[in-house]
This record gives C-alpha cells, sequence and structure tokens, in this order.
C-alpha cells in the first residue's frame, strides 16, 4: 500500500492561504540486509498461568494449534492419550478442551474453554458426554473460507473386533466448522463410519491437485501389521476411498505406524507420503510413479532406515549368543551387560532380526521442512531408542534432501559432526522421542529443530539451534526450554507479536510419573521479536483450482537475494500434530523482502510474486490477487 504525506501550508490574517499538493511517498524498496543478522538470542518464559492453562488446570499430550473461528489468533486444541475413551461433561478426568485464544482480562491474550460451544466433542447418542476424540488435524474441506477438523480416533487393538460400548463405537470423523468455530460432523462420508481402526496419524494433502483436499491415515497393528488408507476429497465434505488402487494397501507396506506426514520432497508438484514405522520396522515413502498411484522408495532413498545394519552389540542378540557360541555372527561378540531372559535366545530371532525390516527404527514423527536452506525439503525422524539395542536401532536424526530431477534420494549426516547428537547421562541411556518440529524461533532465518522427549529418565525438550554454516547447537536449558518429559507439542505466535510460542505437554508414562502426577499442559512465550525481523503469511486459495487453506503451497522468499522456503502442511507425525495455518518467516536485518513468491498447489502449479514486502506484520495473500493485505486481528 502507497503512504500519502499531506502538507498544509496556512496563512494569517487575510492573506491567501494555499494547500500544497498530495505528494505520494516513494513505495518501499527491498534493500541490502542480512537474513540471519539478529541482535540477541531468543529466550522462553514459562507464561501457562498468564494464559489460563494452570489456573484451569488442562492435562493432555496430543496438541494442535488452529485459528478456528477467523479472527487471527491460533486457537488451541488438546487431547489427552487414551482409546475410545469418553469424558463426562462436568465429572472429569478432562480428556479434550477447546481452548479459543481470546483477549486476558487483563491484557494480553489467554486460551478459554469453549468445548461445549464449540460442539467438535459433541456425542451423537449422549448430551452427558464428550465423544471419544484422540488427536485432530484442520483444513478447509469444503473450500467455504474455514478450518474443518478431522477428529482423530484411536481404537485400541483388543477392542477392534468387537466393540462393547457406545464409545467405542466413536470413529475418526470429519467435523466441519460454520466460520465461528462451531463444529457439526459430517453426515456422510467414507470417513464415517470407518471400521474400528487404532489410527495414530492423519495428514491432509491434495494428491490429486484438484483444488479439494484429500486426506492420508495411518495405523497402529492390530494382530498384524496395518494398511494406510488414502481418501480422495469430493468437495462437500465427502470422501472416497481410493486406497486399494493407489497402492498404499499392499502387504509389503503394511507398518506399526505411529504418524504420517506429507510433503512434496522432490518439487514437482505431486506431494510425497510418508509413514513414521514401530518396531524398527523401515520407514515408507510413497512417491507417485503414475497418476493416482503410489509406491515406496524409502529403502532406495535411505527414508526407510540408516546404512548401519550392525547388531553385535544389541544386547538381545548377545544373550542369544551365549546359547549358540558356534554361530559364525556371534564369534567375538562381548559377554552380555544385562540379566538375560530365561532362556537366552528368546528375544532374538536369528532369521529376521538380521535383516534391515528389523534393523531401523522406532520413528513416532517425521517433520518435513527446507531445514538445510537449500530449497529443498529435508526430514528429521524422531526416535525411540535404548542402549540396549546398540547400533540395530536407529536414532533421531536429521535426513539432508539430495535429489536431482524427480528421483529422490536423502543423505544422513552423523549427528555428532551436525550437533545434533543427544546427551547420554548414563551408560543405560534412552532416547525418548516423540514428537518434533522444524521452525525458526529466533527469527534469524534458519530453521531450528524443537523435540519432545519422554517416558525415561532424563528425557527434556530439546532445542537444537542452527547455527552458521548448517550445523546445531542443543541450548534448551540455556534459553528457558527444558521442559521434562515433553510428549506433546504445537508451536504457533499465539499473541501474534512476531515469534513463535511453544506449548507442550507432559509425559506421565514410566519414569516421568516420578516428575507429573498429571499431563500438564504447559505455554513458553518467546521473546525473539526484539531481535530479528519476521514476517507471517496467511494463504487464501481460490477454492476452484487450489484448496482455500492453501494446504501444500510452497512460499519462497527472497531477502536480498537469500532464498528461504516453507511449505505449508496439513498435519504431519505422531497422532497428528500441527502448527498453526500461517507460514512464518524470521527475516534477521531484513525490514523489506525483495519478493515473496508462492506455488500455488493446483494441477498447473501457478507462481504469483508479490515484491518489496514489508516485514513485522501478518499478510494475507489471495491466489489470483495482486494486493498484499494485512490480516484483521479481531479483538472482540
Amino acid at each position: 500500500m502507497s503512504l500519502l504525506g499531506l502538507s498544509l501550508a496556512a496563512g494569517c490574517g487575510g492573506e491567501d492561504t494555499k494547500t500544497q499538493p498530495i505528494v505520494p511517498s516513494p513505495e518501499p524498496v527491498a534493500v541490502a540486509c542480512d537474513v540471519h543478522a539478529t541482535t540477541g538470542s531468543a529466550k522462553f518464559t514459562q507464561r501457562s498461568e498468564a494464559w489460563g492453562l494452570s489456573t484451569a488446570k488442562v492435562v493432555g499430550n496430543r496438541l494442535t494449534s488452529a485459528d478456528i473461528n477467523g479472527d487471527g489468533y491460533p486457537d488451541l486444541l488438546v487431547h489427552a492419550i487414551g482409546s475410545n475413551n469418553r469424558e463426562v461433561i462436568g465429572q472429569g478426568p478432562r480428556l479434550v478442551y477447546v481452548l479459543m485464544n481470546e483477549p486476558g482480562p487483563n491484557g494480553g491474550r489467554t486460551f478459554v474453554d469453549r468445548t461445549t460451544e464449540s460442539g467438535y466433542a459433541k456425542a451423537p447418542d449422549s448430551d452427558t458426554e464428550y465423544r471419544s476424540a484422540q488427536s485432530a488435524v484442520f483444513a478447509d474441506v469444503d473450500n467455504d473460507g474455514d478450518l474443518d477438523a478431522l477428529s482423530i480416533v484411536y481404537t485400541a487393538p483388543d477392542k477392534v473386533g468387537a466393540p462393547p460400548t457406545a464409545a467405542d463405537l466413536d470413529r475418526t470423523t470429519l467435523m466441519l466448522n460454520d466460520g465461528t468455530g462451531h463444529f457439526t460432523a459430517a453426515t456422510k462420508s467414507a470417513l464415517s463410519p470407518l471400521n474400528a481402526k487404532p489410527t495414530t496419524g492423519a495428514t491432509f494433502v491434495d494428491v490429486d491437485r484438484n483444488g479439494v483436499v484429500d486426506v492420508f491415515l495411518g495405523f497402529f497393528f492390530t494382530t498384524a501389521a496395518s494398511a494406510q488408507q488414502l481418501l480422495t476429497g469430493n468437495g462437500d465434505g465427502t470422501f472416497t476411498d481410493i486406497s486399494p488402487g493407489a497402492g498404499v494397501t499392499s502387504a509389503a507396506n503394511r507398518r506399526a505406524a505411529y504418524g504420517v506426514t506429507s510433503c512434496d520432497v522432490n518439487d514437482d508438484g505431486n506431494p510425497e507420503l510418508l509413514v513414521s514405522a514401530y518396531a524398527r520396522g523401515p520407514n515408507v515413502l510413497y512417491t507417485t510413479d503414475t497418476p493416482g498411484h503410489y509406491t515406496d522408495v524409502g529403502a532406495a532413498a535411505k527414508f526407510a532406515f540408516d546404512d548401519n545394519q550392525t547388531y553385535s552389540d544389541n544386547q538381545m542378540f548377545a544373550c542369544y549368543c551365549t546359547l549358540h557360541p558356534a554361530q559364525a555372527d556371534c564369534m567375538g561378540v562381548a559377554t552380555p551387560l544385562i540379566q538375560c531372559p530365561n532362556p537366552a535366545d528368546s528375544y532374538w530371532n536369528p532369521t529376521s532380526d538380521i535383516n534391515p525390516p528389523r534393523l531401523g527404527g522406532n520413528t513416532f514423527t517425521t517433520v518435513c521442512s527446507d531445514m538445510t536452506g537449500d530449497g529443498k525439503l529435508d526430514v528429521y525422524h524422531t526416535e525411540i531408542a535404548h542402549w540396549w539395542a546398540g547400533q540395530s536401532s536407529d536414532k533421531s536424526e536429521l535426513l539432508r534432501n539430495v535429489s536431482e530431477g524427480t528421483s529422490i534420494a536423502f543423505e544422513r549426516p552423523e549427528r555428532a559432526a551436525v550437533g545434533l547428537e543427544w546427551e547420554h547421562p548414563t551408560v543405560d541411556w534412552n532416547e525418548g522421542g516423540i514428537v518434533s518440529a522444524a521452525a525458526d524461533v529466533d527469527n534469524d532465518g534458519r530453521e531450528d529443530i524443537l523435540v519432545g522427549a519422554s517416558d525415561y529418565p532424563d528425557q527434556y525438550s530439546l532445542y537444537f539451534h542452527q547455527k552458521t554454516g548448517g550445523t546445531f547447537e542443543e541450548i534448551g536449558l540455556a534459553q528457558g526450554l527444558h521442559h521434562a518429559c515433553t510428549s506433546g507439542m504445537t508451536v504457533a505466535d499465539f499473541d501474534r507479536d512476531g515469534d513463535l510460542d511453544i506449548v507442550v505437554g507432559s509425559g506421565t508414562a514410566r519414569d516421568c510419573s516420578k516428575i507429573w502426577s498429571s499431563n500438564e499442559v504447559h505455554f513458553y512465550e518467546n521473546d525473539a521479536n526484539q531481535y530479528g525481523h519476521w514476517l507471517g503469511i496467511k494463504l487464501v486459495g481460490d477454492g476452484v483450482s487450489t484448496n482455500r487453506a492453501g494446504i501444500g503451497a510452497r512460499v519462497t522468499i527472497d531477502a536480498n537475494g537469500k532464498k528461504l522456503v516453507r511449505e505449508l502442511g496439513g498435519g504431519y507425525g505422531h497422532m497428528g500434530m500441527q502448527n498453526d495455518t500461517v507460514v512464518f518467516f524470521g527475516l534477521g536485518g531484513c525490514e523489506i523482502l525483495h519478493s515473496v513468491e508462492v506455488t500455488w498447489p493446483n494441477g498447473a502449479r501457478t507462481v504469483e510474486r508479490f515484491e518489496n514486502v514489508v516485514a513485522d506484520r501478518f499478510i494475507e495473500l489471495r491466489q489470483g490477487d495482486s494486493k498484499v493485505y494485512d490480516v484483521e486481528m479481531k479483538t472482540e
């Protein structure tokens, strides 16, 4: 927008007065700047009480942030760990919260519990219970200008066959938004009724680029590993199951999935579908081979598991070797460091446990982002690993995207070499990686990596700050982000002040029960806005060729020749994580960007460019409109 200057010259007494002409001030023009230059380091302050979380005693582990009432501020959904368990309204324990981000009584912002009013948790057959729900992801499914919710239900494997209660009949359900943050269950959908399934992840993605979002679902095992499910959206809130013909149900690709993610890894316009697998099984990377059909290239792309297939230091193998010392691969194996089971070889299968399908990781979350700053989307696998499994179990790791053309390839730099090693305070260490996020939390133009670790001793949230040269340093304790037993996480600029805040859930499983008596939710407020410039971008597709929420759009900014890339995701990782739907950039010393370029996720891959964009604000970019709009922040 142009700024107008008006200068008036006024005379005295009877002298003539003359009005000077209106002279437009010059349009802002980008100048030389350093997008990585900041004047300080981001620090976090725990502000749970101010945000209403401590006062309301909010508890839960599965966290999602999204602006569900359209006021410009991200709201917070909190779900408890469970399986088809309903909450009795007013009696507790609390299992689900819809927390609206509203003006606080003394200024600032706070969360207000609007669960009942929202209709999100309304049970179809009861006014005294909330329906079962274990997590949620958001997109504009019907292209009407608001965010709809996919409410995810995890049915325990032992209840899949014969659900005995009303709660066990609750299913993963699409909840349609009326624009005010009030939801109604879709009456007709391929999602409802689904057979009862242990759903562990969901991601909205427009796989056919027709302007309507689709959904990809992952499941934990029942009696055996599970196939994934791909449903295409029909544009009216209904879906069609295309899984069998899409190549995602083959026996070879069935997994005990703990999460799913979608992103366009090779930047060809066709998003990849990523499956995070448990039980040291190989992760799956589906890429399009023919229109509407996917093939798994995970192993070839070095996405499925790392190159280290050594198992000689696995303590279960060492125990096995005490009974089979003459076996060739037992030669030279050290004496076990654990008390072996009885019999000693009962936890090692000499046929299956020596092959790659059992030499991968326990992957909970795969996050997709350009973490190396080269314009390609990298991934970070978040894993649980134990000392006793040795090198046979993959650890949490960055995978650099080294793809050329449409061929997908990753490389795995050594963790210590890039500063992503975890501290092991004891010999019998554990790494309890469950959730993660890639985000520029210090506004220096580089993506940092945040990890939530839980369940075992000495597990905290990890803040891997990215330094010059693409290496990282874990600085969580020093910067005030060192939360014990972090089992849930969502990242967003909740107060819209120009930096990313972090909300975490506290784990109570295993050793974490010694620290937390309940799954307390805590708010960590960021102060990075005073050290570097920033820009938040809300994308609005045309609702015809592109989905209205812009899910899958790629945004590239040019700051004095340095290009930064982000892709807007539709949910990812363990149990369906989501971090607002505003694309956020830290800009360091850059006040005006040379350009912002949006590649819309439609069949034509329409590209629109906006030049000389002023920073330090939230803007709205609408497909087909050359103007840059300021996002309206509603305070009432």
